[in-house]
């Protein structure tokens, strides 16, 4: 394992928090504006944290500032809401969370509208910015992940590519109005999204949870898109098993299964208690790998 760059949580420059009421309750979005871009539309990225995470911490786990910077798009990170609106957010004891359509995580838990939340926040933005409304994508990071899915299912038509990351597709029958582009990450050595399936045990209440398999969420997401629900190529290289799917009008739905890598950002800082999460890995850079499938995609 390399030396994980020092990320700083905060960039007053380019940095903002934005609060805005959606569906009577406070929420927040954080954005990071790119310092260098010469389009006159901007791309967007949505990033969408982990349960128990937030938007600053998001951003410094997975250093997706210095890619936008770099490439020239805005960042998006909303924040799910936590079950204590009064107290600040807490890994464990208030946790912010989405409504990705899975059994709830942790106590107390809110059943929010997410996904007119993320619309909202959109639109907040658009309002602010010359966005590329062809060019708009989302990933997110475990529940983030599986909120990616879920706003692949129900808003296809707004984003142009999707990438999940150890996320799972909650919905049982998912109908996206359009297939959109998928490239899912996850790791072999993930206690909290094992590969095969199964009990895991909660961070917060302790108790057993079950979770599917990947195989069940990729097949799932794979007749999602109107494609078979087994890969059409399998490749293996350099730590990195690859299964791709052909859906209709040839969308494209790939998976990158990692060796080594536990319940971590690919290539983050690795901050998650290793204890829990299992080890870190940069065998693969997910902030590039996901920026290269996103850009090779557009609305039409």
């Amino acid at each position: 394992m390399s030396q994980q760059k020092k990320l700083p949580i905060y960039r007053p420059v380019t940095d903002s928090v934005h609060a805005l009421r959606h569906d009577g309750r406070p929420r927040r979005f954080l954005m990071h504006r790119p310092t260098v871009h010469g389009a006159a539309l901007l791309p967007v990225v949505v990033v969408l944290h982990g349960a128990g995470g937030t938007a600053a911490w998001t951003l410094a786990e997975t250093g997706w500032a210095d890619k936008a910077d770099r490439e020239g798009f805005l960042l998006v990170l909303p924040e799910g809401l936590r079950p204590d609106l009064t107290k600040p957010p807490h890994f464990l004891d208030n946790a912010p969370v989405w409504n990705d359509g899975s059994p709830p995580l942790v106590p107390g838990e809110p059943q929010a509208d997410d996904v007119g939340f993320v619309d909202a926040v959109l639109d907040a933005v658009r309002a602010e910015f010359s966005l590329d409304p062809r060019r708009v994508y989302v990933t997110g990071f475990s529940n983030g992940g599986g909120m990616t899915f879920r706003l692949g299912a129900e808003r296809a038509g707004r984003f142009a590519a999707l990438a999940p990351v150890t996320g799972h597709c909650w919905l049982p029958d998912p109908r996206p109005q359009r297939p959109t582009p998928t490239l899912l990450l996850a790791g072999t050595a993930d206690p909290l999204f094992p590969l095969a399936g199964g009990e895991i045990v909660s961070p917060w209440t302790g108790r057993r949870l079950h979770r599917p398999s990947l195989d069940e969420t990729l097949r799932r997401w794979a007749v999602a898109l109107g494609a078979p629900p087994e890969p059409t190529r399998t490749t293996e290289g350099d730590g990195v098993r690859t299964l791709v799917y052909r859906g209709r009008d040839g969308v494209e739905l790939t998976a990158h299964v990692i060796d080594g890598l536990g319940h971590h950002w690919p290539g983050g800082r690795g901050q998650f208690n290793s204890r829990l999460a299992g080890p870190p890995s940069d065998r693969l850079r997910a902030n590039d790998v996901i920026w290269e499938f996103f850009k090779r995609h557009s609305l039409p």
